[in-house]
């Protein structure tokens, strides 16, 4: 009896030696204008904590990468950051990796110059748009705030920020460190966007057992009605389960607001005045001659939503592929509402909204209207093809990131 137990211990130590061996990369990673090795050139999978750093030689080793497609980073100060589309299926590989030195693509650069020593300036902006200004945010630091520089263009009201380095970032509200390669940053006031791009690796803060229930049980509360827990709801077909509901939504032109701003242009050029005041035409039984009636309308978006009337499940939003591979589509919108935790504070505070808080609402977009492909992590492919609005559109910030790897307890 004792010998069985031996043997199929034996067996399973040698059964997982060679899955760790299977999902297994091995690399050498060399400069590519001198065929150097690069020491300590950082090496990881987007949006997870695992990674390593590059030898004396070049050399790197990641074992035990999870199931899926993945994006590899090679980032190293002085080269131009590389990355790999890469699948579980496709491991494990020896690969050599070679990376092009950053001064050739600055040399090119005869645009708009950046701006150092601009944080005075732009990094509050920055600060709000990229960290967030959710409770967890104000305990974020950028540890190495002078690597980045902005371009403010007045006409077209847009910020941009980049980063001569990968940002460091400590948030003590988490127990993360997050090294930020940042690609990309826009604020467009015009539009009234903000849109970041960048890879992120996450290595966990050190603290003692208290602290780290404390960073367990809020990790938790952020990942609760996050758009990763949504995905991960979605790709599972837990919708009804996880308390997420799904609508769709589109939008239409507010016709009222329109016919307002008309008459108001009217007005101006003289060809409506009664008495130094706007006189409305009756529509029905009711006389809309208050100016009230007139400030309320403009105040109102351009566009107003209709929503739908039923609730929608995975099995309408996803299609499943003959490799297994699973994609949603839709058109227009989708509002997504989650009734398990409600709004932030600093979330009615930032939108001006003077009610008490409710369930956390969001919208969700495609642009363009493609497929994006899904995976069990919640990761979905091309991220930068998903447009967040309301809720998501606040919380969905560097404060609030989670590893793709992360799991929570039970919820």
């Amino acid at each position: 009896m004792k010998l069985t137990a031996l043997l199929a211990l034996c067996l399973s130590l040698v059964l997982s030696a060679f899955a760790q061996d299977r999902n297994r990369i091995a690399g050498t990673i060399l400069n590519n204008s001198t065929g150097q090795p690069v020491p300590n050139a950082s090496v990881f999978i987007n949006g997870t904590s695992k990674g390593t750093v590059s030898r004396s030689d070049g050399g790197f080793e990641l074992t035990g990468i999870n199931k899926g497609s993945f994006e590899l980073v090679v980032s190293s100060v002085g080269f131009q950051t590389l990355v790999l589309q890469l699948s579980s299926d496709t491991l494990p590989i020896a690969i050599e990796l070679r990376l092009q030195p950053r001064m050739q693509e600055l040399e090119s650069v005869t645009v708009m110059p950046w701006e150092r020593g601009s944080w005075k300036k732009y990094g509050r902006t920055f600060i709000e748009g990229f960290i967030g200004t959710s409770a967890a945010a104000q305990d974020c630091e950028i540890r190495n705030k002078k690597a980045l520089r902005f371009r403010y263009a007045s006409k077209a009201k847009v910020l941009e920020v980049m980063a001569d380095e990968p940002l460091i970032i400590e948030n003590k509200a988490l127990g993360y460190r997050i090294t930020y390669q940042l690609e990309g940053f826009t604020r467009n006031w015009k539009l009234r966007t903000v849109v970041f791009t960048g890879y992120s690796f996450f290595e966990e803060l050190q603290g003692n057992p208290q602290k780290q229930q404390e960073w367990k049980e809020k990790r938790k509360q952020v990942y609760k009605g996050s758009l990763m827990h949504f995905i991960r709801s979605l790709y599972n077909d837990r919708l009804s389960q996880d308390s997420f509901e799904v609508r769709r939504l589109r939008k239409v032109p507010n016709v009222e607001k329109l016919r307002i701003q008309k008459l108001n242009e009217m007005e101006k050029q003289h060809k409506i005045v009664q008495g130094g005041r706007i006189s409305f035409p009756t529509q029905g039984k009711v006389q809309k001659d208050s100016l009230n009636y007139f400030q309320q309308i403009l105040k109102q978006d351009d566009s107003l939503a209709l929503i739908g009337k039923y609730l929608l499940n995975a099995d309408s939003l996803i299609t499943t592929g003959i490799d297994s591979t699973k994609t949603i589509f839709f058109q227009d919108y989708l509002q997504v509402v989650y009734r398990k935790a409600q709004e932030e504070k600093e979330y009615l505070y930032d939108y001006r909204i003077f009610r008490p808080a409710g369930f956390q609402k969001s919208l969700i977009r495609l642009t363009p209207a493609l497929p994006i492909v899904i995976q069990r992590s919640g990761l979905f492919f091309p991220p930068q093809n998903v447009f967040t609005i309301d809720y998501w559109g606040w919380s969905e910030k560097v404060s609030h990131m989670l590893p793709w790897d992360y799991q929570p307890d039970r919820l």
